[in-house]
Protein backbone atom coordinates (compact mmCIF):
# COMPACT_ATOMS: atom_id res chain seq x y z
CA UNK A 1 0.00 0.00 0.00
CA UNK A 2 1.62 3.76 -0.55
CA UNK A 3 2.20 5.49 2.04
CA UNK A 4 -0.55 8.66 2.17
CA UNK A 5 2.49 10.62 3.55
CA UNK A 6 4.65 10.68 0.87
CA UNK A 7 4.76 13.46 -1.49
CA UNK A 8 2.71 12.66 -5.19
CA UNK A 9 4.55 10.23 -7.35
CA UNK A 10 4.91 12.67 -9.96
CA UNK A 11 8.46 14.40 -8.36
CA UNK A 12 10.40 10.80 -8.94
CA UNK A 13 13.71 12.16 -10.97
CA UNK A 14 12.71 15.91 -10.83
CA UNK A 15 16.01 17.48 -10.37
CA UNK A 16 16.05 20.54 -10.13
CA UNK A 17 13.49 21.69 -6.98
CA UNK A 18 10.02 22.64 -8.09
CA UNK A 19 8.19 23.01 -4.42
CA UNK A 20 4.72 23.71 -6.05
CA UNK A 21 4.94 20.04 -7.15
CA UNK A 22 4.96 18.85 -3.51
CA UNK A 23 1.35 19.59 -2.54
CA UNK A 24 -0.84 17.09 -2.13
CA UNK A 25 -4.62 16.44 -0.56
CA UNK A 26 -5.12 13.37 1.30
CA UNK A 27 -7.93 12.30 3.96
CA UNK A 28 -7.20 10.44 6.88
CA UNK A 29 -9.13 8.60 9.37
CA UNK A 30 -9.86 10.66 12.67
CA UNK A 31 -11.08 9.64 15.79
CA UNK A 32 -12.45 12.54 18.64
CA UNK A 33 -11.53 11.79 21.97
CA UNK A 34 -12.21 13.94 24.98
CA UNK A 35 -9.40 16.34 25.67
CA UNK A 36 -9.80 15.79 29.40
CA UNK A 37 -8.73 11.91 29.06
CA UNK A 38 -6.66 12.39 25.89
CA UNK A 39 -3.68 11.52 27.66
CA UNK A 40 -4.97 7.96 29.09
CA UNK A 41 -4.71 6.88 25.67
CA UNK A 42 -1.51 8.52 24.14
CA UNK A 43 1.07 6.08 25.78
CA UNK A 44 -0.59 2.66 24.40
CA UNK A 45 1.65 1.11 22.28
CA UNK A 46 -1.34 -0.22 19.98
CA UNK A 47 -2.41 3.75 19.54
CA UNK A 48 0.48 4.61 19.45
CA UNK A 49 1.20 2.50 16.60
CA UNK A 50 -1.16 3.27 14.67
CA UNK A 51 -1.16 7.27 15.07
CA UNK A 52 0.25 9.56 12.01
CA UNK A 53 3.90 9.91 12.56
CA UNK A 54 4.31 13.45 13.30
CA UNK A 55 4.98 16.03 10.19
CA UNK A 56 4.45 19.58 10.15
CA UNK A 57 0.58 20.43 10.36
CA UNK A 58 -0.13 17.05 10.84
CA UNK A 59 0.00 15.45 14.49
CA UNK A 60 -0.84 11.99 15.97
CA UNK A 61 -3.39 14.18 18.58
CA UNK A 62 -4.44 17.63 16.87
CA UNK A 63 -6.86 20.16 18.06
CA UNK A 64 -10.44 19.66 16.56
CA UNK A 65 -11.86 22.95 14.90
CA UNK A 66 -11.28 25.07 17.75
CA UNK A 67 -13.29 22.93 20.05
CA UNK A 68 -11.51 22.47 23.53
CA UNK A 69 -14.13 19.92 24.88
CA UNK A 70 -12.76 17.72 21.97
CA UNK A 71 -9.37 16.30 20.88
CA UNK A 72 -8.80 14.30 17.59
CA UNK A 73 -6.58 11.27 17.09
CA UNK A 74 -5.43 11.15 13.21
CA UNK A 75 -4.69 7.75 12.26
CA UNK A 76 -2.37 6.34 9.66
CA UNK A 77 -4.16 4.59 6.84
CA UNK A 78 -1.32 2.51 6.16
CA UNK A 79 -1.96 -1.14 7.57
CA UNK A 80 -4.86 0.53 9.68
CA UNK A 81 -6.62 -2.17 11.76
CA UNK A 82 -10.17 -0.09 12.77
CA UNK A 83 -11.02 -2.97 14.99
CA UNK A 84 -7.97 -3.37 17.08
CA UNK A 85 -7.68 0.38 17.75
CA UNK A 86 -11.21 1.31 18.88
CA UNK A 87 -10.99 -2.01 21.02
CA UNK A 88 -7.77 -0.34 22.70
CA UNK A 89 -9.60 3.41 23.61
CA UNK A 90 -12.93 1.08 24.63
CA UNK A 91 -10.58 -1.03 27.12
CA UNK A 92 -8.51 2.59 28.26
CA UNK A 93 -11.19 5.13 28.80
CA UNK A 94 -14.31 3.15 28.39
CA UNK A 95 -16.09 4.68 25.53
CA UNK A 96 -17.47 3.60 22.36
CA UNK A 97 -15.99 5.39 19.27
CA UNK A 98 -16.74 6.10 15.43
CA UNK A 99 -14.20 6.24 13.00
CA UNK A 100 -14.33 9.71 10.25
CA UNK A 101 -12.13 10.68 7.63
CA UNK A 102 -10.64 14.55 7.43
CA UNK A 103 -9.05 15.82 4.18
CA UNK A 104 -5.61 17.53 4.85
CA UNK A 105 -3.41 19.27 2.38
CA UNK A 106 0.06 18.77 2.51
CA UNK A 107 3.01 21.00 0.93
CA UNK A 108 6.77 20.86 0.68
CA UNK A 109 7.44 22.19 3.95
CA UNK A 110 5.17 19.46 5.48
CA UNK A 111 7.63 17.20 4.82
CA UNK A 112 10.43 15.47 6.72
CA UNK A 113 13.76 15.76 4.52
CA UNK A 114 13.93 11.82 4.36
CA UNK A 115 10.72 11.36 2.88
CA UNK A 116 11.28 14.36 -0.15
CA UNK A 117 15.12 13.01 -0.78
CA UNK A 118 13.53 9.45 -1.05
CA UNK A 119 10.65 10.63 -3.35
CA UNK A 120 12.90 12.22 -6.09
CA UNK A 121 15.28 9.51 -6.28
CA UNK A 122 14.78 6.72 -8.54
CA UNK A 123 13.50 3.71 -6.38
CA UNK A 124 16.91 2.14 -7.06
CA UNK A 125 18.79 4.87 -5.48
CA UNK A 126 19.40 5.20 -2.03
CA UNK A 127 20.73 8.82 -0.48
CA UNK A 128 23.39 7.33 2.08
CA UNK A 129 23.82 10.77 4.30
CA UNK A 130 26.31 13.60 4.83
CA UNK A 131 28.95 14.93 7.89
CA UNK A 132 27.75 17.84 9.99
CA UNK A 133 31.02 19.87 9.93
CA UNK A 134 29.74 23.25 12.24
CA UNK A 135 27.41 24.83 9.77
CA UNK A 136 28.41 22.68 6.79
CA UNK A 137 26.72 19.53 5.20
CA UNK A 138 29.25 17.62 3.71
CA UNK A 139 27.91 14.74 0.84
CA UNK A 140 29.98 12.46 -0.50
CA UNK A 141 27.82 11.19 -3.67
CA UNK A 142 28.24 8.26 -5.97
CA UNK A 143 28.16 9.06 -9.19
CA UNK A 144 24.49 7.78 -9.93
CA UNK A 145 23.48 10.03 -7.91
CA UNK A 146 25.29 13.04 -9.16
CA UNK A 147 22.29 14.42 -11.39
CA UNK A 148 20.31 14.92 -8.15
CA UNK A 149 23.16 16.97 -6.26
CA UNK A 150 21.46 20.25 -6.17
CA UNK A 151 18.13 19.13 -5.01
CA UNK A 152 19.32 17.08 -2.34
CA UNK A 153 21.49 20.02 -1.12
CA UNK A 154 18.52 21.94 -1.18
CA UNK A 155 16.26 20.20 0.61
CA UNK A 156 18.82 19.12 3.23
CA UNK A 157 19.86 23.38 3.50
CA UNK A 158 15.89 23.99 3.89
CA UNK A 159 15.12 21.00 6.41
CA UNK A 160 18.01 20.92 8.78
CA UNK A 161 18.16 23.77 11.03
CA UNK A 162 21.54 24.20 11.82
CA UNK A 163 22.48 23.75 8.12
CA UNK A 164 24.02 26.80 5.87
CA UNK A 165 26.36 24.95 3.89
CA UNK A 166 25.99 22.34 1.73
CA UNK A 167 28.86 21.14 -0.27
CA UNK A 168 30.19 17.67 -2.02
CA UNK A 169 33.63 16.22 -2.06
CA UNK A 170 35.33 16.08 -5.15
CA UNK A 171 37.55 12.71 -6.06
CA UNK A 172 40.59 14.86 -5.95
CA UNK A 173 42.67 15.84 -3.22
CA UNK A 174 45.51 18.09 -3.35
CA UNK A 175 49.15 16.00 -3.33
CA UNK A 176 51.08 18.59 -0.78
CA UNK A 177 48.39 19.00 2.10
CA UNK A 178 45.91 15.84 1.82
CA UNK A 179 42.32 17.46 2.18
CA UNK A 180 39.94 17.39 -0.40
CA UNK A 181 38.62 20.04 -2.98
CA UNK A 182 35.15 20.48 -2.89
CA UNK A 183 31.66 22.02 -4.56
CA UNK A 184 29.62 24.44 -2.93
CA UNK A 185 26.18 22.50 -3.80
CA UNK A 186 23.81 25.03 -1.67
CA UNK A 187 23.66 27.96 1.01
CA UNK A 188 26.46 30.15 1.76
CA UNK A 189 29.95 30.10 0.56
CA UNK A 190 31.23 30.30 3.96
CA UNK A 191 33.65 27.36 4.90
CA UNK A 192 34.86 28.61 8.40
CA UNK A 193 32.98 27.32 10.74
CA UNK A 194 33.37 25.87 14.28
CA UNK A 195 32.90 21.72 15.54
CA UNK A 196 32.20 20.98 19.07
CA UNK A 197 34.03 17.33 19.82
CA UNK A 198 33.98 15.93 23.25
CA UNK A 199 33.23 19.83 24.75
CA UNK A 200 36.34 21.26 22.37
CA UNK A 201 35.63 23.82 19.87
CA UNK A 202 37.23 23.43 16.68
CA UNK A 203 37.61 26.29 14.56
CA UNK A 204 39.04 25.85 11.03
CA UNK A 205 38.45 26.78 7.45
CA UNK A 206 37.04 23.47 5.87
CA UNK A 207 38.14 24.18 2.91
CA UNK A 208 41.59 23.97 3.48
CA UNK A 209 42.25 21.52 5.84
CA UNK A 210 40.88 17.76 7.11
CA UNK A 211 38.18 16.80 9.63
CA UNK A 212 36.78 13.65 9.67
CA UNK A 213 33.92 13.58 12.53
CA UNK A 214 33.30 9.99 12.06
CA UNK A 215 37.00 9.78 14.05
CA UNK A 216 35.51 11.22 17.00
CA UNK A 217 35.57 7.83 19.10
CA UNK A 218 38.81 7.37 17.86
CA UNK A 219 40.15 10.63 19.49
CA UNK A 220 38.76 9.75 22.37
CA UNK A 221 40.35 6.55 22.14
CA UNK A 222 43.43 7.03 21.92
CA UNK A 223 43.45 10.00 24.51
CA UNK A 224 42.32 7.58 27.08
CA UNK A 225 45.75 5.64 26.71
CA UNK A 226 47.16 8.52 27.98
CA UNK A 227 48.10 9.50 31.72
CA UNK A 228 49.34 12.56 33.64
CA UNK A 229 52.82 12.19 32.92
CA UNK A 230 52.89 10.99 29.39
CA UNK A 231 54.39 12.73 26.46
CA UNK A 232 52.66 13.15 22.81
CA UNK A 233 54.25 13.72 19.57
CA UNK A 234 51.38 14.23 17.27
CA UNK A 235 53.02 14.39 13.56
CA UNK A 236 49.96 14.53 11.73
CA UNK A 237 48.17 16.80 13.87
CA UNK A 238 45.67 18.28 12.06
CA UNK A 239 43.63 21.29 13.74
CA UNK A 240 44.37 19.46 17.07
CA UNK A 241 41.66 16.83 17.26
CA UNK A 242 44.35 14.29 19.51
CA UNK A 243 46.25 17.28 20.72
CA UNK A 244 43.29 19.41 22.41
CA UNK A 245 42.20 16.54 24.50
CA UNK A 246 45.74 15.49 25.52
CA UNK A 247 46.21 19.06 26.99
CA UNK A 248 43.09 19.33 28.19
CA UNK A 249 43.57 15.32 30.47
CA UNK A 250 46.80 17.57 31.87
CA UNK A 251 49.39 14.82 30.47
CA UNK A 252 53.06 15.95 30.77
CA UNK A 253 53.91 17.84 27.80
CA UNK A 254 52.30 17.56 24.04
CA UNK A 255 54.29 18.49 20.70
CA UNK A 256 52.11 18.86 18.07
CA UNK A 257 53.18 19.22 14.32
CA UNK A 258 51.22 19.62 10.72
CA UNK A 259 52.97 19.83 7.30
CA UNK A 260 49.44 22.28 5.98
CA UNK A 261 50.32 26.12 7.38
CA UNK A 262 46.85 26.20 7.31
CA UNK A 263 45.96 23.30 10.32
CA UNK A 264 48.58 24.92 12.20
CA UNK A 265 46.92 28.13 12.17
CA UNK A 266 44.17 26.62 13.54
CA UNK A 267 45.58 24.21 15.85
CA UNK A 268 47.15 27.27 17.39
CA UNK A 269 44.02 29.24 17.57
CA UNK A 270 41.97 26.04 19.03
CA UNK A 271 44.79 26.04 22.04
CA UNK A 272 44.03 29.55 23.05
CA UNK A 273 40.10 28.95 22.16
CA UNK A 274 39.99 26.53 24.62
CA UNK A 275 41.93 28.44 27.30
CA UNK A 276 44.63 25.61 26.66
CA UNK A 277 47.72 27.42 26.34
CA UNK A 278 50.97 27.27 28.66
CA UNK A 279 53.91 25.85 28.14
CA UNK A 280 53.27 21.94 27.61
CA UNK A 281 52.15 22.58 24.64
CA UNK A 282 54.78 23.46 21.45
CA UNK A 283 53.45 23.14 17.86
CA UNK A 284 55.23 22.81 14.45
CA UNK A 285 55.12 23.33 10.96
CA UNK A 286 56.81 20.49 9.14
CA UNK A 287 57.55 17.29 7.15
CA UNK A 288 56.54 14.52 9.67
CA UNK A 289 60.40 12.74 8.94
CA UNK A 290 61.99 15.94 9.98
CA UNK A 291 59.66 16.44 13.41
CA UNK A 292 60.94 12.62 14.52
CA UNK A 293 64.43 13.40 13.66
CA UNK A 294 64.63 16.35 15.31
CA UNK A 295 61.59 17.55 17.64
CA UNK A 296 60.96 13.88 18.69
CA UNK A 297 64.23 12.94 19.14
CA UNK A 298 65.61 15.87 20.82
CA UNK A 299 63.12 15.74 23.63
CA UNK A 300 63.95 11.98 24.60
CA UNK A 301 67.62 12.88 24.44
CA UNK A 302 66.68 15.53 26.71
CA UNK A 303 65.14 12.79 29.49
CA UNK A 304 68.80 10.99 29.62
CA UNK A 305 70.05 12.59 32.74
CA UNK A 306 66.43 13.66 33.88
CA UNK A 307 65.14 12.77 37.17
CA UNK A 308 61.67 14.07 35.90
CA UNK A 309 61.11 11.25 33.06
CA UNK A 310 57.85 10.50 31.50
CA UNK A 311 56.24 7.06 32.31
CA UNK A 312 55.54 6.75 28.70
CA UNK A 313 55.84 8.60 25.23
CA UNK A 314 53.45 8.22 22.42
CA UNK A 315 53.94 8.88 18.60
CA UNK A 316 50.69 9.37 16.89
CA UNK A 317 50.77 8.93 13.27
CA UNK A 318 47.05 9.76 11.95
CA UNK A 319 47.61 9.72 8.49
CA UNK A 320 46.19 6.69 7.47
CA UNK A 321 47.02 6.79 3.50
CA UNK A 322 50.65 7.02 3.76
CA UNK A 323 51.30 7.27 7.84
CA UNK A 324 53.28 3.61 7.80
CA UNK A 325 55.88 5.00 5.44
CA UNK A 326 57.09 7.46 8.35
CA UNK A 327 58.15 4.04 10.85
CA UNK A 328 61.34 4.44 9.26
CA UNK A 329 62.13 7.75 10.12
CA UNK A 330 62.18 6.31 13.91
CA UNK A 331 64.97 3.68 13.08
CA UNK A 332 68.05 4.91 15.22
CA UNK A 333 66.06 7.80 17.01
CA UNK A 334 68.78 7.33 20.62
CA UNK A 335 71.56 5.83 18.34
CA UNK A 336 74.58 5.47 21.10
CA UNK A 337 72.69 6.08 23.62
CA UNK A 338 72.46 3.18 26.68
CA UNK A 339 68.88 1.92 26.99
CA UNK A 340 69.32 1.71 30.56
CA UNK A 341 69.33 5.97 30.35
CA UNK A 342 65.55 5.45 29.41
CA UNK A 343 63.83 3.61 31.20
CA UNK A 344 60.04 4.41 29.95
CA UNK A 345 58.07 2.68 26.73
CA UNK A 346 57.51 4.55 23.45
CA UNK A 347 54.34 3.96 22.19
CA UNK A 348 53.36 4.18 18.54
CA UNK A 349 49.81 4.17 17.19
CA UNK A 350 49.80 4.40 13.14
CA UNK A 351 46.47 4.28 11.17
CA UNK A 352 46.76 3.00 8.08
CA UNK A 353 43.93 1.83 4.92
CA UNK A 354 43.61 -1.88 4.19
CA UNK A 355 41.68 -2.57 0.79
CA UNK A 356 41.07 -5.77 -0.94
CA UNK A 357 40.17 -6.46 -4.65
CA UNK A 358 38.17 -9.32 -3.89
CA UNK A 359 35.61 -10.11 -1.29
CA UNK A 360 37.49 -11.39 1.66
CA UNK A 361 36.97 -12.39 5.17
CA UNK A 362 37.74 -9.66 8.04
CA UNK A 363 40.05 -11.85 9.19
CA UNK A 364 42.16 -10.96 6.23
CA UNK A 365 42.15 -7.29 6.36
CA UNK A 366 43.38 -7.26 10.28
CA UNK A 367 46.75 -10.00 8.91
CA UNK A 368 46.90 -7.50 6.21
CA UNK A 369 47.16 -4.61 8.77
CA UNK A 370 49.30 -6.19 10.24
CA UNK A 371 51.65 -7.46 7.39
CA UNK A 372 52.18 -3.90 5.79
CA UNK A 373 53.21 -2.44 9.12
CA UNK A 374 55.79 -4.93 9.81
CA UNK A 375 56.97 -4.58 6.28
CA UNK A 376 57.11 -0.83 6.46
CA UNK A 377 59.11 -0.92 9.43
CA UNK A 378 61.34 -3.66 8.32
CA UNK A 379 60.68 -5.93 11.67
CA UNK A 380 58.97 -9.29 10.61
CA UNK A 381 58.12 -10.34 14.13
CA UNK A 382 56.95 -7.28 15.59
CA UNK A 383 54.33 -7.76 18.68
CA UNK A 384 51.31 -5.43 18.72
CA UNK A 385 50.06 -4.22 21.96
CA UNK A 386 46.50 -3.56 19.97
CA UNK A 387 45.34 -3.76 16.30
CA UNK A 388 42.45 -1.86 16.22
CA UNK A 389 39.64 -1.63 13.45
CA UNK A 390 38.80 2.00 13.93
CA UNK A 391 36.40 1.53 11.06
CA UNK A 392 35.02 0.74 7.61
CA UNK A 393 35.80 2.96 5.62
CA UNK A 394 34.19 1.64 1.85
CA UNK A 395 33.66 -1.68 0.73
CA UNK A 396 36.28 -3.80 0.60
CA UNK A 397 38.19 -1.48 2.70
CA UNK A 398 39.02 -1.20 6.81
CA UNK A 399 40.91 1.47 8.60
CA UNK A 400 42.82 0.50 11.63
CA UNK A 401 45.36 1.23 13.81
CA UNK A 402 47.85 -0.25 15.04
CA UNK A 403 49.75 0.32 18.79
CA UNK A 404 53.12 -0.88 19.74
CA UNK A 405 56.25 -0.38 22.06
CA UNK A 406 59.36 0.56 19.39
CA UNK A 407 61.77 -2.15 20.17
CA UNK A 408 65.44 -1.52 21.74
CA UNK A 409 67.07 -2.60 18.80
CA UNK A 410 64.95 -0.64 16.65
CA UNK A 411 65.07 2.52 18.75
CA UNK A 412 68.67 2.21 19.72
CA UNK A 413 70.26 1.25 16.29
CA UNK A 414 73.49 2.43 14.83
CA UNK A 415 71.60 2.90 11.68
CA UNK A 416 69.21 5.24 10.23
CA UNK A 417 66.57 4.47 7.71
CA UNK A 418 64.29 6.51 6.17
CA UNK A 419 61.57 5.66 3.52
CA UNK A 420 62.46 7.16 0.21
CA UNK A 421 59.94 10.41 -0.92
CA UNK A 422 58.95 8.23 -3.90
CA UNK A 423 57.89 4.96 -1.81
CA UNK A 424 55.24 7.48 -0.06
CA UNK A 425 54.60 9.11 -3.25
CA UNK A 426 53.65 5.72 -4.84
CA UNK A 427 51.20 4.59 -1.89
CA UNK A 428 49.92 8.24 -2.20
CA UNK A 429 49.24 7.75 -6.02
CA UNK A 430 48.30 4.78 -5.24
CA UNK A 431 45.18 5.98 -2.92
CA UNK A 432 44.23 8.81 -4.59
CA UNK A 433 42.82 6.34 -7.76
CA UNK A 434 41.11 4.24 -4.89
CA UNK A 435 37.31 3.93 -4.78
CA UNK A 436 36.24 6.95 -2.89
CA UNK A 437 34.94 7.13 0.63
CA UNK A 438 31.65 6.27 1.69
CA UNK A 439 29.56 8.32 3.76
CA UNK A 440 27.72 6.15 6.49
Amino acid sequence: MIDPLNPPESVRGMTILDKEKFTKNITLPTIEIPSKIVYRIIGSPIIRDYSIPTMNKIKGIMNNNGDEKLKLLVLNSENLNENKVKEAIKNLVDIDTTISMKSFTLKYEDYDIKRLIKSVLPESLEFSGYSQIGHIAHFNLREELLPYKYIIAQMVLDKIGWCKTVVNKLDTITTEFRFFKMELLAGEENYITVVVEDKLKYKMDFSKVFWNSRLSNEHKRIVNKLDKNSVVYDGFAGVGPFVLPAIKKGVKKVFGNDLNPESVKWMKENVEINKLANKNIQIFNMDAKDFFKTIVKNDLLSYKNSIDKPSNCHIIMNLPAIAVTFLPHLKGLLKAEKEEDYNFDIIVHVHLFVKSTVDVPFKWFSEEASRIVRSNIDIPDLEFLELYNVRNVAARKEMFCASFKLPSIFLFSSLELGTTDKKREDIFTDEISSKKIKLH
